[in-house]
């Protein structure tokens, strides 16, 4: 049941944002390989995130907060490393709008793993269903949104500033979830649905005139 409900939203919104790409859509064994590998990278987060967590077994927000961007950073950096991995000398990438709908699709098979592993701590089946859609509306989201915007930057040849935005939009959406308490989270969702509208101007920049790329993935 956690694996199903954990897979609901990502699966939800990636097909909501490949409808930024139907004039020329990217093959779905490439979707489905970029989804997997982007729950691969999730596993791959989890070593230097436990490395940390070990080097500084502090308890508390405080301690929690002083996490949130070393935490913000790997995530990011570990989608976009097996996306660039992938797709580096792929044919199938041969526009810029292509860099955001697999950074997209990674950040989605990244948020499952996230869902699927949250769902199995909780165990009243309202709870689980409770935070299938918090969690649809928050985290799966804000993967979603912030490896959009770094593969906007990353194809406007700035990848580092993508990387750094990432990691902001990021770090800051868990900051303030963790500070903020009962009803008053949803301006934190909202700031986020702001985030969201950017990054479908963002596509609409990419998409026109649609950018063809030649050569190496810009890096």
């Amino acid at each position: 049941m956690s694996i199903i409900l954990g897979l609901i939203a990502p699966f939800f919104w990636l097909g909501f944002f490949l409808m930024e790409d139907r004039e020329h859509p990217e093959p779905k064994f490439m979707i489905f390989l970029i989804f997997i590998a982007g729950a691969f990278s999730a596993l791959l987060s989890l070593s230097p995130e436990i490395y940390l967590t070990a080097e500084f077994p502090q308890t508390g927000l405080a301690h929690q907060s002083s996490l949130l961007v070393p935490f913000a950073f790997i995530e990011e950096f570990a989608k976009f490393t097996v996306v660039y991995l992938i797709i580096k000398y792929s044919k199938y990438f041969d526009e810029k709008v292509d860099a955001m709908i697999y950074m997209i699709t990674a950040a989605l098979g990244f948020a499952a793993i996230e869902n699927i592993f949250n769902l199995f701590n909780v165990l009243e089946f309202h709870e689980v269903l409770q935070a299938t859609v918090v969690r649809g509306i928050g985290a799966t989201l804000l993967h979603a949104v912030a490896s959009g915007l770094f593969a906007f930057y990353w194809m406007k040849g700035k990848p580092f500033i993508g990387l750094f935005n990432a990691t902001l939009l990021h770090a800051s959406f868990n900051y303030l979830i963790l500070r903020i308490e009962g009803d008053a989270k949803i301006y934190v969702i909202l700031i986020l649905v702001v985030a969201a509208f950017f990054l479908f101007r963002d596509f609409e920049i990419i998409k026109k005139p649609r950018e063809h790329l030649v050569g190496n993935v810009r890096a």
